[in-house]
């Protein structure tokens, strides 16, 4: 199946807070309050538990109103089916010290979190806007691509894609902590 993928605008903010406030976070209920906010948010992780959702929702409204938060959104029609966080990753502030050693003085795109419908999960969406991601980023002129997805088969840890998905799209590891894996795409490899 093929999805229509847009870039996350100015202006969808408040269709993208809908659509994160109407899912069922049934297998990780904290995140129902995240409105994909959490790597953008350089706060503890105490002061982060403490933070409402709708501080969320409004942090999400503000961040993606300024340009701040970028991302892709999935549709299968006028429906919403799934997101990915695709931001530059110096703007994913609990990631970017983690991946200036990795990138340097390269400019790279980092893809954090998926969010699928649940009557959409394994069935490709994630694929789509990993692509779409790929190819917005190559045509931004980034240098490169940085993913971190789990090995794991934990509900909670499967936010960040698979590792075969990266693989399929050109990925490359570079570098295992655990459960993590950390994949690098050169955007600028013909």
């Amino acid at each position: 199946m093929s999805y229509r993928i847009k870039p996350l605008e100015k202006h969808d903010a408040s269709l993208f807070t809908t659509y994160m406030g109407s899912l069922d976070f049934g297998h990780a209920p904290e995140w129902s309050t995240c409105y994909c906010v959490f790597y953008q948010t350089p706060c503890d992780e105490k002061t982060w538990i403490e933070r409402t959702g709708e501080t969320n929702r409004l942090t999400a409204i503000g961040n993606i109103e300024s340009g701040v938060m970028r991302g892709f959104l999935a549709y299968d029609g006028d429906k919403i089916v799934g997101w990915v966080n695709a931001n530059d990753a110096t703007a994913l502030t609990r990631i970017s010290s983690l991946v200036k050693p990795i990138a340097g003085e390269k400019r790279v795109a980092a893809t954090m979190c998926y969010v699928i419908h649940p009557e959409y999960r394994g069935k490709g969406v994630a694929r789509e806007l990993l692509k779409a991601a790929i190819a917005y980023y190559r045509n931004e002129g980034f240098d490169a691509m940085i993913a971190m997805p789990f090995s794991s088969e934990n509900a909670q840890k499967k936010y960040r894609g698979s590792v075969n998905m990266y693989l399929e799209n050109g990925y490359q590891l570079i570098e295992k902590h655990g459960e993590t894996s950390v994949l690098w795409l050169d955007l600028q490899e013909a």
